[in-house]
């Protein structure tokens, strides 16, 4: 199954999203937001991808809001639980990975291997993408029309992200 670069793309903001939510969750009320990628380089603690999206434009900006304690309370609870139902179809994909990996090309299954794990991951996109939608709609209605028209402003007024290499999916070079 082949899914389209929309689409892809879709699913890795969807999953940027999700990965950094934590980040929101956990965060201190009144803590300084963490630094986005590119205002000192792109150093990762720990090195890897893991951090760059710090929750992606919609949770940065809705963390600038002035949300009530309550607001928060709530944010931090639909965060979590979001992150808490996406835990087990993960570890469900990386187990299908590690099988893969450790499955050779001349093994017997190894191409049913390939095709489960293909069909995982892209329902898992899928899925993704459709719980990123849906934790956004359920944080968005949890502010006030103030806050919300706020929140869009500052959505609209931010820049262009960067071109991607259509080869890789990368930076370009």
């Amino acid at each position: 199954m082949m899914l389209n670069s929309k689409s892809t793309l879709a699913a890795a903001l969807a999953a940027g999203f999700l990965i950094a939510a934590p980040n929101f969750a956990l965060a201190e009320p009144d803590a300084t937001p963490p630094e986005a990628p590119g205002e000192h380089g792109d150093r990762h603690p720990g090195g890897g991808h893991h951090g760059r999206h710090l929750g992606g434009p919609f949770l940065r900006e809705l963390r600038s809001l002035d949300l009530s304690e309550a607001q928060r309370s709530s944010v931090r609870n639909a965060v979590k639980a979001s992150l808490d139902a996406g835990r087990s179809q993960h570890e469900t994909l990386r187990s299908l990975q590690r099988r893969l990996l450790n499955t050779t090309p001349d093994s017997a299954g190894y191409a049913a291997l390939v095709n489960q794990l293909a069909d995982a991951e892209a329902n898992a996109a899928r899925d993704r993408v459709q719980k990123a939608a849906a934790l956004k709609g359920e944080l968005y209605a949890m502010l006030t029309d103030a806050q919300k028209a706020r929140l869009i402003t500052r959505l609209q007024q931010l820049p262009e992200p960067p071109a991607r290499s259509e080869k890789t999916g990368g930076k370009p070079r």
